[in-house]
């Protein structure tokens, strides 16, 4: 015989902590929530960046403009169909960027720490595509080198 509270109170609290574990995990499964990782993404190098797609002519001059920052892991994606040379300006950017231009699911170029203008908002430094590109792709600056990702790379994307 056990005095009440020894040798079944922890065994107790173990499985009431699991079953609400279970029910907290599964709550979003019922509340009809994604998961956090379930928007477009790109690949590469096994690294997957989390993607905010500029569709739209205004969504794309807005890019990353009047943001304080973009965080790591994450990237904004400009799609042009048809291909083309756009260059890329930091108008109202108050971040570094790099810059990763993208053509038939390579990298082409990497415009690395793209500086934003830190005298005149108006007036942005402007970086141009090196060559054809169909996708362009703006990460924190510096990621692009941490990752280790270089011209010739495959980039697969998804969820787009």
């Amino acid at each position: 015989m056990t005095r009440p509270g020894t040798s079944r109170t922890p065994a107790l609290l173990a499985t009431v902590l699991l079953y609400a574990g279970l029910a907290i995990s599964g709550l979003g499964f019922f509340c009809g929530e994604a998961p956090a990782e379930s928007g477009p993404t790109a690949s590469i190098r096994d690294e997957v960046v989390q993607l905010e797609v500029a569709r739209t002519p205004n969504e794309q001059a807005l890019g990353l403009g009047n943001r304080d920052g973009l965080p790591w892991g994450q990237g904004m994606l400009f799609l042009y169909d048809p291909p083309g040379f756009p260059t890329f300006w930091m108008k109202r950017m108050r971040f570094d960027i790099d810059i990763v231009w993208i053509h038939e699911g390579r990298i082409v170029g990497i415009s690395a720490f793209v500086p934003y203008p830190r005298e005149d908002p108006d007036r942005p430094a402007t970086a141009p595509a090196p060559q054809l590109v169909d996708r362009v792709l703006e990460v924190p600056a510096g990621f692009a080198q941490a990752k280790g990702w270089r011209r010739g790379d495959t980039v697969v994307f998804s969820g787009l």
